[in-house]
C-alpha cells in the first residue's frame, strides 16, 4: 500500500488534469464563437445560368460517352454473333463433320 501523502498527491493531480482539461475545451469553443466565419455570399443569376450551362455541357458530353459506349459493345456483340452463327452453320451443313463426330460417340459407347 501507498503512504497517505503520495495517495493525496495522485488525487491532487487527477483533479488538477480534469481542471486543465475543462479549461482547454472551454476555450476552444470561446475562439471559436469570437472568430465567426463569413457569411456566405448569396448566389446571383448570372452564377446560376453559368451552373446550368455547365452542367447542360456535362449532361451532353456523358450522352455522346454513353452512346460511343453502347454503340461499340453492340458492334462487338454483333461480331461474337456472327461468329458464332458461323460456326453452328458450318457444323450443321458439313456432313463429313456430322459423320465423324457420330462415329466418335459409337467408339466412347455413348449415344445422343
Amino acid at each position: 500500500m501507498s503512504s497517505p501523502p503520495l495517495q493525496r498527491a495522485d488525487g491532487c493531480s487527477v483533479i488538477f488534469s480534469l481542471i486543465v482539461a475543462t479549461i482547454l475545451v472551454l476555450s476552444f469553443f470561446f475562439v471559436r464563437q469570437c472568430f465567426t466565419s463569413e457569411d456566405i455570399a448569396p448566389v446571383d443569376a448570372r452564377k446560376q445560368e453559368e451552373r446550368r450551362k455547365k452542367v447542360a455541357a456535362y449532361r451532353f458530353e456523358e450522352g455522346n460517352f454513353t452512346a460511343t459506349i453502347d454503340a461499340a459493345h453492340a458492334e462487338m456483340n454483333s461480331s461474337l454473333e456472327e461468329v458464332m452463327q458461323a460456326t453452328v452453320n458450318r457444323y450443321a451443313t458439313s456432313p463429313e463433320t456430322n459423320a465423324t463426330d457420330a462415329n466418335s460417340t459409337e467408339a466412347r459407347g455413348g449415344s445422343e
